[in-house]
């Protein structure tokens, strides 16, 4: 997808801006009239969506062999009632072949091809309209999932998952998500034909139901969960906005609703859970904790409530990948997300006991600790100066403990070849230090020193201490990574962007000459950011927000330049920091 780049977003206009090839994104899946103007057309702007356009022209009306009615809600009814086995991404196992649990359905046998994966003759698998490939091709895009998105997205036993699907064991609909949303990550094609194909494949898979109220009465078997949420996943990082927004909402309450949460409570008390098997049931698990993370990453980056609540979570970490041996399983204390979050320290210390999963349950802790600082940032603009003081200092102990019990060089930005690290686990660690300095980043910003004239000088320093943090980090980073790890890291580089150049811009910059160091720290990010902007469209509009904040916001800034702009940064895709973006320069110039 391409993005026509200006430098500054403005009130849209027909006329401001040349004419795409066709309609944006958002607009062709709502099928609403579009000004078409650009970065950002008329509808998106009025409700502060991110907007997009794709390269390619496709022709008007639902892809060909779908099943689309013309009334939709007599479509769902009727649905409700008999489920029609060609709509992609409503195929349910019956009744008949699957047993239902209460919170879980038995993988079975794979359930029918749906009509975007179908055998069509010559070995060929046909994964959506006009797109075919070969079982061997079809192999190989599932084995390269496993070598980039999987690492962000650890909802799969890379051994299991092959031997259920040698065993036909997977549902079909499962793993053509995973090979079309492979594909086109990594510009995989047969044929020339294949890119509109693969746009097609998408634009189905993202408008079709998912877990839906015609769900109601049934359960989501395994694979229908995981490929909701690799969509959901998917949607959030190249369609952002209020319509993948509602998605991982959807799939967080859906959650809630089958027990995730609490999946340790539930084997104990219904027997059909107890009947999962250990290995399903860590796969559960995984599933949960990805779904932690696109909770966090949605909602901050919105500036809205997050839906899941830290404190009542009784699904413990993964600590292995294969079931253990019954005489060792006694060894292997499980880990849980502690109900007082002070503890983190203590869960941490005892991480590593499970070294196979050590990288991925860090990577939930620190997750949980920058949601301690984002909901401090919800907060900071309702709160009283003394109840900010007293939920910074929180926040800052959790912080403080969780670095002191990580393990020995583990906040090392470099790789720690000594011990044998691999690059691919040095990225995902560096990850998790990511996650610390934004979450360093965060509490410096809703400093209450920022508020206070006296104190703006020493808070302000901490800010750009935080920045400079992260710039060191992303100085190590290599761009071939960016598919392996969570590309919603973006907003951390966005940030600190952000910060990098108002610090430019302030006179007290200019009087101690850190210019030159802060030009550098910008480049070093902004090439980062455009790096995961070859592969993904969120960091391509961060990336494009950034410039447009840039040259619309002129220095010197003064003091009361810099807490007007702060009072507007809710978060990076909030409706009203996009529109404080087209007005900069009116604001700043009536704060005088």
């Amino acid at each position: 997808m391409a993005l026509m780049q200006h430098p500054t977003i403005t009130a849209p206009s027909p006329d401001s801006s040349p004419m795409p090839l066709r309609v944006c994104d958002r607009c062709i899946r709502k099928k609403v009239k579009c000004n078409q103007a650009q970065p950002i057309c008329s509808r998106c702007f009025e409700i502060g969506e991110t907007c997009s356009y794709t390269s390619v022209k496709r022709k008007p009306g639902p892809p060909i062999g779908s099943h689309y009615t013309s009334n939709p809600s007599k479509s769902r009814k009727s649905s409700a009632k008999k489920r029609d086995s060609d709509s992609l991404g409503e195929d349910l196992s019956s009744k008949e072949s699957a047993p239902t649990f209460r919170g879980y359905v038995s993988p079975g046998p794979s359930v029918p091809l749906s009509a975007a994966t179908r055998q069509v003759p010559g070995n060929v698998v046909q994964l959506a309209s006009h797109l075919y490939y070969s079982p061997q091709q079809v192999e190989h895009l599932l084995g390269s999932y496993f070598d980039i998105l999987q690492d962000a997205n650890p909802i799969f036993s890379k051994e299991l998952f092959f031997h259920r699907y040698h065993s036909s064991l997977c549902s079909e609909d499962l793993i053509s998500t995973i090979v079309i949303i492979t594909a086109k990550l990594t510009g995989f094609t047969a044929n020339e034909d294949d890119l509109p194909s693969l746009d097609t494949g998408l634009d189905v898979l993202l408008s079709s139901s998912i877990l839906e109220d015609d769900l109601i009465g049934d359960v989501p078997s395994l694979d229908q969960f995981r490929k909701a949420y690799l969509l959901a996943f998917y949607e959030f990082h190249q369609f952002p906005g209020h319509q993948s927004w509602l998605r991982v909402g959807k799939v967080t309450r859906m959650a809630y609703r089958i027990g995730l949460d609490h999946l340790d409570h539930i084997r104990t008390i219904y027997p059909d859970w107890n009947t999962v098997s250990d290995e399903d049931i860590q796969e559960w698990r995984s599933v949960w904790w990805c779904i932690y993370h696109l909770d966090t990453y949605s909602n901050m980056s919105s500036g809205t409530p997050y839906l899941i609540d830290d404190t009542v979570i009784s699904t413990s970490f993964i600590q292995s990948h294969t079931t253990q041996p019954s005489n060792t399983a006694g060894s292997f204390q499980k880990l849980y997300l502690p109900p007082n979050l002070e503890d983190l320290s203590k869960v941490l210390l005892a991480a590593p006991l499970a070294p196979e999963t050590l990288l991925k349950n860090v990577h939930n802790i620190t997750i949980a600790t920058m949601r301690q600082a984002g909901l401090v940032t919800r907060l900071h603009l309702l709160r009283s100066q003394e109840g900010m003081m007293a939920q910074v200092a929180k926040v800052e102990r959790q912080l403080a403990g969780v670095r002191l019990a990580l393990p020995p060089g583990w906040l090392n930005p470099r790789r720690n070849a000594l011990s044998n690290e691999s690059h691919v686990d040095h990225h995902a660690r560096m990850i998790t230090v990511l996650h610390l300095q934004m979450v360093q980043l965060l509490l410096s910003i809703v400093d209450p020193g920022l508020q206070q004239g006296d104190e703006w000088l020493g808070s302000w320093q901490r800010v750009l201490e935080a920045c400079q943090n992260i710039a060191s980090i992303a100085e190590q980073w290599d761009s071939s990574f960016c598919l392996t790890v969570d590309p919603a890291i973006s907003f951390t580089i966005f940030t600190a962007l952000i910060f990098l150049d108002l610090h430019k811009k302030t006179t007290i910059m200019v009087e101690h000459n850190l210019i030159s160091d802060i030009d550098h720290h910008i480049t070093i990010l902004h090439l980062q950011l455009q790096h995961f902007g070859n592969i993904w469209t969120l960091p391509r509009l961060l990336k494009l927000s950034f410039e447009s904040f840039s040259q619309s916001v002129s220095g010197p800034l003064s003091y009361r330049h810099v807490a007007l702009i702060l009072s507007r940064f809710e978060a990076p895709l909030h409706p009203r920091w996009l529109q404080f973006l087209s007005s900069a320069n009116t604001d700043l110039e009536a704060c005088q």
